[in-house]
């Protein structure tokens, strides 16, 4: 289903996610990940919401700034952090799941910029797009021993 994903890139990608503490509370799955793209799956919890019932906005931009960033990880296997980015919310999430598919859509020597979209997942429900993103990543140098 995903030619493009590479086991070798999400292993490290979703290795990389467990070792962050916000990221292990948020509860994040890397499914697909590779040629500067990436799938991420985000179970939803009661405590994720608001006092309307939606999903709380800053779950969805934590989620799309991860997504952006991970499909800017995913082109070269590099190290890297977002710069900047822009979430437009598009309509109330209630469901189950959100999953934000990313890709890039130029990969520069120190800049990627990507673009996300977060849909929400309802059982027996067609996926709803719910959000959209676009980030710049800084890809950075690498580390050079220390003498």
């Amino acid at each position: 289903m995903y030619d493009w994903s590479n086991p070798e890139t999400l292993t490290r990608l979703n290795a990389n996610s467990a070792a962050q503490g916000f990221n292990r509370w948020l509860g994040i799955e890397g499914i697909a990940a590779g040629d500067g793209k990436v799938e991420i799956l985000l179970p939803l919890r009661d405590d994720m919401r608001q006092h309307h019932g939606y999903v709380h906005g800053g779950c969805i931009g934590a989620l799309a700034d991860m997504a952006c960033a991970w499909a800017g990880a995913a082109n070269e296997g590099k190290d890297v952090v977002t710069s900047n980015f822009t979430v437009h919310f598009l309509r109330p999430a209630q469901g189950d799941a959100l999953r934000a598919k990313a890709r890039t859509i130029r990969n520069g020597r120190s800049l990627a910029t990507v673009e996300a979209e977060i849909y929400v997942e309802a059982a027996g429900e067609e996926p709803k797009l719910c959000a959209t993103a676009i980030a710049a990543i800084a890809i950075l140098p690498e580390r050079r021993p220390t003498i």
